[in-house]
């Protein structure tokens, strides 16, 4: 809801795909600058016990933003000023998340574990858009904001309920912080395996994964379907993510990760491609709920192989290194803004899906290694 709320409400206060961009860079730069930092402290510190802090805390954060949007008194710095708070929040919390996920199920279920987490996690994709544009047209941006806000205590609820692994009821104490990265650094220098997913990742993440920092325009300019079309595009593609997601997790210990997962990132640059090529609603909805299975199904491969392939010892400082490219994120979409700027952004979001299919046969043609993974 936040994603579409935001969205929005940079694009009425500006009307500049420019600034939407600048506005996403604002947000994302705190996971590049503190996802390392996140990893070192998920491997220090009870998992559980973060994940409770970062949800209170960006809950509390919400109702704040919501209401100074309901006060009338929002400008543009504002939003600017308050993205990177909810941007390093979301740097250390998904690290910490993620490796939860590894210490609740171990190796033999975990890519059936992580592609179920992603599906829960998009189904909020799917319900939340829908209501966010709804709820933009009816009462306006600052109540689907404070709703937003809401929503943390389910969040909170559930981790009570929760009961962490015996190991990590208690801290873990290391010599430095400086010394935990450099030997994860000499680790994944050494394992260039590992490097070479993380870096494709990092690729997808600047040149395709911001499609949705122009999702609004091309709904309103594009497609002519407004604030609750823009919803139901974002549900759409959280639609597909959740399909995506439990094809994964039906298909078990799925063998020859390394290929599905290269035929799966390449489909997903291609279908980008379609995409900016629509002006009809109806095809944009099934092509972005492609988009979003071919999204959901790499990504999970991708995360699944760099934890199966990390030590115990260093998953949670992998999983920063890792988590980087969502601090690369809003460096794609400034570009991708910029683009749609310039171009327009049927031209930018093309250009962004045919880099993604052609880094994803570069690595199909060149990286044996992971073709046989």
């Amino acid at each position: 809801m936040q994603l579409v709320a935001v969205s929005w409400l940079v694009l009425v206060l500006t009307n500049s795909p420019f600034l939407m961009g600048v506005a996403a860079l604002f947000q994302g730069l705190p996971r590049l600058f503190f996802g390392l930092l996140g990893g070192v402290i998920a491997d220090r510190k009870n998992r559980h016990k973060l994940l409770m802090i970062y949800q209170g805390t960006e809950m509390v954060l919400a109702f704040f933003f919501a209401l100074l949007v309901l006060s009338g008194k929002i400008r543009y710095w504002h939003i600017l000023v308050f993205l990177p708070f909810f941007g390093f929040l979301k740097a250390v919390y998904v690290i910490s998340r993620q490796a939860y996920v590894f210490d609740l199920v171990g190796k033999e279920d975990l890519m059936n574990a992580l592609a179920l987490h992603s599906s829960g996690m998009n189904l909020a994709k799917i319900i939340g858009p829908s209501i966010a544009g709804i709820l933009i047209g009816v009462v306006g941006v600052g109540w689907c904001l404070f709703i937003n806000g809401l929503s943390f205590i389910g969040i909170l609820v559930s981790l009570l309920m929760m009961h962490p692994p015996a190991f990590f009821k208690r801290d873990l104490h290391y010599p430095s912080v400086l010394q935990d990265l450099r030997e994860t650094f000499v680790y994944l220098i050494k394992n260039r395996t590992i490097l070479l997913l993380i870096a494709t990742s990092f690729s997808f993440m600047l040149f395709g994964l911001q499609s949705t920092v122009i999702l609004p325009l091309f709904a309103k300019d594009v497609l002519n379907v407004g604030p609750s079309g823009f919803g139901f595009l974002m549900a759409s593609m959280g639609a597909g993510a959740v399909i995506g997601g439990v094809t994964m997790a039906g298909l078990g210990d799925l063998k020859k990760k390394g290929r599905y997962f290269l035929l799966f990132t390449l489909s997903y640059g291609l279908l980008l491609v379609f995409f900016s090529s629509s002006s009809w609603f109806f095809l944009s909805l099934v092509l972005i709920l492609l988009v979003g299975m071919m999204d959901m199904s790499s990504r999970t491969i991708n995360q699944t192989l760099v934890q199966l392939l990390s030590p115990d010892e260093l998953r949670g400082r992998i999983l920063g290194v890792y988590m980087l490219d969502r601090g690369v994120r809003p460096l794609g979409g400034f570009l991708m803004g910029t683009g749609a700027s310039l171009l327009g952004a049927p031209i930018a979001l093309a250009l962004g899906g045919g880099m993604c299919a052609f880094i994803a046969l570069g690595v199909l043609f060149r990286s044996p290694r992971i073709r046989e993974l």
